[in-house]
């Protein structure tokens, strides 16, 4: 099984400006095609999807709006 990293990150919404966290994780193997990034916990009214494993598209509850992380 591979190790994971774990790290924060601030968002915003490019809409309404709601702020809010993402915690997130991914595989720490430099050598793998796809770090598997999964979002573990969102601080704010967000919703959020993990597209090929790696980009993460952002939906704030607030305004609707959508965005990339």
């Amino acid at each position: 099984m591979a190790a994971r990293d774990r790290f924060t990150s601030g968002i915003e919404c490019p809409n309404c400006g709601q702020k809010g966290v993402l915690h997130m994780s991914e595989d720490d193997h430099p050598y793998m095609r796809n770090p598997h990034r999964e979002v573990d916990e969102i601080e704010g009214e967000f919703t959020t999807f993990v597209s090929k494993g790696v980009d993460v598209a952002v939906t704030c509850i607030k305004c609707n709006a959508n965005f990339a992380y």
